[in-house]
């Protein structure tokens, strides 16, 4: 009897899919200074459920993934320079900029090799709106004009962008893919955010709620922290619970999982895939690869 080969966990195919990055990654001199990611899961599991509604091949399938993981780490490994800026050699800095171009570079290849033109073209606006995100974000963290809608919407850009591609190029007649990864991203952002502890006064979202909210005074208190002044980490931590800001995070965090369920597959492995992705993204603590980390 012919015995039918059990497809691997979802754990087991994101472990592999790792492995096969890091080898990607690996640099005999860069790979001694820069830490290798963990993979997002988050992007894995979305991008490996539409390549599988579109009915890419398995080989291909697995390409374009590891194109669009390197991609997206390699953009996140700008995000350490700071840290690496730190550091006593001042050539960890330059090299973080070298890894990430590095990182990401490698997307030309696997595309072209894999024949996915198209798909060259829109990651490439994707990293563009990816980098103009982030340059919004970072142009002044202490700016707290920035309304809650573009906080969420600039976050969602940068965690979904890639995304969006795969389903523009294979899946351009099913609209539902594009509501499921976009909640799906939010919810994510959303948890990480829920995550954030404010041992100082910095741009987060639930900052960002406070200062809607704030009376007068309270805004004239958090001006003062934002220029150093009157630290109190009692007062600032009695305003997120007179607000609510983290019941709330917590409330619109659960409000965008529900509305991608009914949107799922609910039958067949790819199915089950999403359903379990959905279980991490709507409990406190259980967070997705990059975008947060597990607790």
């Amino acid at each position: 009897m012919v015995q039918v080969q059990q497809r691997a966990s979802l754990e087991e195919r994101i472990q592999q899919a790792e492995r096969n990055i890091h080898a990607e990654m690996d640099h005999r001199y860069l790979s001694a200074i820069i830490r290798r990611p963990d993979l997002e899961i988050l992007q894995f599991t979305l991008a490996e459920a539409m390549l599988r509604q579109a009915g890419v091949p398995s080989q291909s399938a697995d390409t374009v993934i590891a194109t669009l993981l390197l991609v997206y780490h390699g953009l996140a490994v700008h995000e350490e320079i700071e840290t690496l800026a730190a550091h006593s050699d001042e050539r960890y800095r330059q090299l973080g900029v070298l890894a990430g171009d590095y990182y990401s570079s490698k997307y030309y290849r696997l595309l072209a090799e894999a024949g996915q033109i198209q798909l060259v073209g829109q990651f490439a606006l994707a990293i563009q709106a990816i980098n103009e995100a982030k340059a919004e974000l970072e142009r002044d963290r202490l700016d707290f004009s920035l309304g809650i809608e573009r906080y969420l919407d600039l976050h969602e850009r940068i965690h979904g962008s890639l995304l969006q591609c795969l389903r523009v190029v294979y899946l351009p007649n099913q609209p539902h893919w594009a509501e499921i990864v976009q909640s799906c991203v939010r919810a994510a952002v959303l948890q990480k955010e829920a995550g954030h502890t404010s041992t100082d006064w910095s741009r987060t979202l639930a900052s960002l709620m406070i200062w809607e909210q704030a009376t007068g005074e309270e805004r004239k208190w958090l001006k003062g922290l934002l220029r150093g002044k009157g630290y109190d980490h009692s007062r600032l931590m009695s305003m997120y619970v007179k607000y609510g800001t983290f019941a709330e995070i917590y409330r619109k965090m659960t409000e965008m999982v529900e509305l991608v369920r009914p949107l799922l597959p609910q039958d067949g492995e790819m199915g089950a895939d999403l359903r379990e992705l959905c279980e991490r993204l709507s409990k406190p603590g259980l967070v997705t690869g990059r975008i947060c980390e597990e607790g």
